[in-house]
């Protein structure tokens, strides 16, 4: 199987509804400050206080916005499962291991924390379509 004709294969698929930006945007700042904070020497009752209020306010964010409707409704219309299937649960292991290794970092020097915060902001940019199962309906006909 040539790699390339896979990636040429996934690209050629269009996203009929996708994530919008601001979605995608703010779930990244929000997940990576919530992941960032856990390497600085702020004290675990903060530290556990913005991580969690990150990660909320990303889940409600994603899932109160219109475009889930739309979603939704394209589900039933193309009798797309709504079980989470293996690409929308691989990024977020990436996302919950980095959250259990960010804490090894405590008490480390700012450069290493805005680098968390870059890498883990980058990493849900990227791949927030995919968790949020947008992606997933560009499949729609071929399944």
């Amino acid at each position: 199987m040539d790699p390339l004709n896979s990636y040429a294969n996934m690209k050629s698929h269009v996203t009929p509804i996708p994530t919008p930006l601001i979605i995608r945007a703010s779930s990244a700042v929000l997940v990576g400050a919530a992941i960032a904070v856990l390497t600085t020497d702020l004290t675990p009752g903060i530290k556990f206080g913005v991580t969690a209020a990150g990660l909320i306010i990303t889940l409600l964010l994603a899932y109160l916005h219109p475009y889930r409707a739309k979603i939704r409704s394209f589900r039933e219309q193309h009798n797309i499962s709504r079980v989470p299937t293996t690409g929308q649960v691989m990024p977020l292991f990436v996302t919950w291991l980095m959250l259990m290794v960010a804490p090894f970092f405590s008490t480390a020097a700012l450069w290493v924390t805005i680098l968390v915060f870059v890498v883990v902001a980058g990493w849900t940019f990227l791949t927030f379509p995919h968790i949020d199962g947008s992606r997933q309906l560009a499949f729609a006909k071929t399944a």
